[in-house]
């Protein structure tokens, strides 16, 4: 079977334990009619356990990108993320069975590189056959440079680059299953942890450093909000207030039609009266009027 394939099964298996309910209901109606089941018997068990499934898998994914959005805006992490790992995560995945070049880009959703230091691989040369498999993971690996001429332990190692990482344009994500190495990452600001767990890659929780670290940034951004909504409206109002009102035309109903009325003009003519006087005669016409 082909290494993607397996993985796949993994990631479902993971899943289905995270489904008791579901895994339970469907594994009982088949059964109670295993020698008498026929397609289609047991479809709405099976169509509430598949439903939980790939809910599970949804918010795997959801927590991941979320987590990561907040150390993109506010710790200036960006592709290609560069993950650091230990020698104790190395052996946790040798157990597990996770191909971490797979395993880490998929679950991030961006371009990786995984990366240990000289450190590292020391630590784990001293322990010998018991971590061979470990160390021969950690050798697949980018070395990262780190200051020590002398070699020292890894969770020191690691620790520094954390710290450095802190104030400096290089970011890492650090993958450990040292648990002491893992509450001194958290005291430092803006250190994205990784773990195995469930027979998969996850990242930890923001910790409360991190949080409080960027908090200051929140509320300044948040006052430039509100100072650009509050300029806004007041410019909206300016523009209300000079904007006047357009001219109508005639109102077609107050226009008063023509009438004809009659008019009467007086013509003279060459005849005299008895008198002497020119006889004048009247003739009808009419004109318009408005």
């Amino acid at each position: 079977m082909p290494k993607a394939q397996q993985q796949r099964l993994l990631n479902y298996a993971t899943s289905i334990a995270k489904c008791p309910t579901e895994t339970s209901a469907y594994g009982s109606c088949v059964s109670a009619q295993a020698e008498r089941i026929k397609q289609g018997d047991c479809n709405a068990e099976f169509k509430k356990l598949i439903d939980c499934v790939t809910k599970n898998l949804k918010k795997k994914l959801k927590r991941a990108n979320r987590l990561l959005t907040f150390y993109k805006y506010n710790y200036k992490f960006v592709p290609p993320f560069r993950v650091l790992v230990d020698g104790t995560f190395c052996n946790a995945a040798l157990q597990e069975k996770l191909n971490l070049a797979e395993q880490i880009p998929k679950y991030l959703t961006e371009e990786t590189h995984l990366m240990t230091t000289n450190c590292v691989i020391k630590e784990l040369e001293k322990f010998g056959p018991l971590l061979y498999g470990a160390l021969v993971i950690a050798k697949q690996f980018e070395i990262a440079e780190c200051p020590h001429s002398t070699p020292k332990a890894a969770s020191d190692c690691l620790a520094h680059l954390a710290r450095r990482a802190a104030s400096g344009k290089t970011k890492y994500l650090i993958a450990t299953q040292d648990d002491e190495l893992t509450e001194k990452l958290r005291t430092i600001v803006g250190t994205p942890i990784m773990y195995i767990k469930f027979k998969t890659v996850l990242l930890d929780n923001i910790s409360e450093a991190t949080k409080s670290g960027c908090s200051r940034d929140e509320n300044e951004i948040k006052k430039l909000k509100e100072l650009k909504k509050e300029i806004l409206e007041s410019k909206n109002v300016v523009e209300k207030k000079k904007k006047k009102k357009k001219k109508g035309g005639a109102n077609p109903l107050s226009c008063k039609k023509k009438v004809m009325k009659a008019s009467v003009e007086t013509i003279r003519t060459g005849e005299r009266t008895a008198t002497g006087k020119r006889k004048r005669t009247k003739k009808k016409g009419t004109i318009a009027e408005e």
